[in-house]
């Protein structure tokens, strides 16, 4: 019995899924979780990891999946950090959207269509072929996020206030929620809400809006759900699946959560239309739970 037990604490694997504002630590016995460092550094997960050491043995195996990845000076400080701190373990430090695949497809062949704030889609196939398409930041693309859907609110309402078209239902709306019609006050309080709530902070609007059977709300949500499944094609295209099996697209994210009765059916269309072995699915299972198993693997 003893020897068994060293056996497991010497091949001791940790998962880490590290969000904008929680950091979750997931290894086979258990999960911790505490709050995420404003700049999504690594300096929080440390003493999460020091609980499971004192607990549970040396750390063999560590992922982790982050946000901010396409900064190089977070990704090199993840590393960095858990290096030094086990420096016999086996370290990776993944973008989030990889262990949110994992964990929404835990037989790692498939389509991850992400939409919350921003959005990406990631894929792998049987070859082990990666893809991501889009996810490219709210400034350029995040087509079909809460990004998208405030910003292109946003343009509409700046135009009517400034005289291009007339005001609609959801432009007065928006106006309204700001507390002004003024283009240059306008402008200025959707930036600082952005700063506060975040850059989809008109979905909720929008939302009720379209819930009140506003078409233009239930408009931009059919559009958001139309840049998905483009995002999601493309990313069938670049892989290669069996052509006798349908291919799991899981959908997570805030923007399917809360607002998906506007996004799901255009979305479906639009995919059977383009590809008939495409099937929608619900995720299998958290992020954290798809760190843990890439860390698993580095194990094996």
């Amino acid at each position: 019995m003893g020897m068994v037990n060293l056996q497991a604490m010497s091949r001791l694997c940790v998962g880490i899924d590290a969000g904008g504002t929680n950091v979750r630590v997931r290894w086979n016995e258990g999960e911790l979780r505490c709050a995420a460092d404003p700049e999504g550094g690594p300096e929080p997960v440390l003493t999460l990891l020091a609980q499971v050491s004192v607990e549970r043995g040396e750390i063999s195996s560590i992922c982790a999946g982050i946000t901010k990845v396409s900064r190089g000076e977070v990704k090199a400080s993840w590393e960095k950090t858990l290096a030094a701190a086990y420096p016999k373990a086996t370290i990776s430090v993944v973008p989030d959207y990889v262990v949110a695949f994992h964990g929404a497809i835990p037989e790692g062949v498939g389509l991850l269509c992400v939409a919350g704030t921003g959005s990406v889609i990631y894929g792998e196939d049987e070859f082990k072929k990666a893809v991501r398409v889009g996810g490219r930041g709210w400034e350029f693309g995040d087509e079909g996020s809460g990004a998208y859907v405030t910003t292109e609110l946003m343009r509409r309402t700046l135009r009517a206030c400034d005289g291009l078209w007339p005001h609609t239902a959801l432009t007065k709306a928006v106006c309204g929620l700001l507390e002004t019609g003024e283009a240059a006050l306008v402008g200025e309080r959707a930036r600082q809400r952005a700063r506060v709530e975040g850059r989809g902070f008109l979905v909720r609007l929008v939302h009720a809006k379209a819930l009140e059977g506003d078409h233009e709300a239930q408009g931009l949500f059919t559009g958001a759900a139309g840049w998905l499944a483009r995002f999601v094609r493309a990313a069938h295209e670049q892989l290669e699946f069996p052509s006798d099996s349908a291919v799991p697209v899981a959908l997570v994210g805030g923007m399917w959560e809360q607002v998906g009765q506007w996004m799901h059916a255009p979305f479906w269309l639009l995919l059977e239309r383009w590809e008939k072995k495409i099937i929608v699915r619900e995720p299998m299972g958290s992020p954290v739970e798809g760190a843990l198993r890439l860390a698993e693997r580095s194990c094996s």
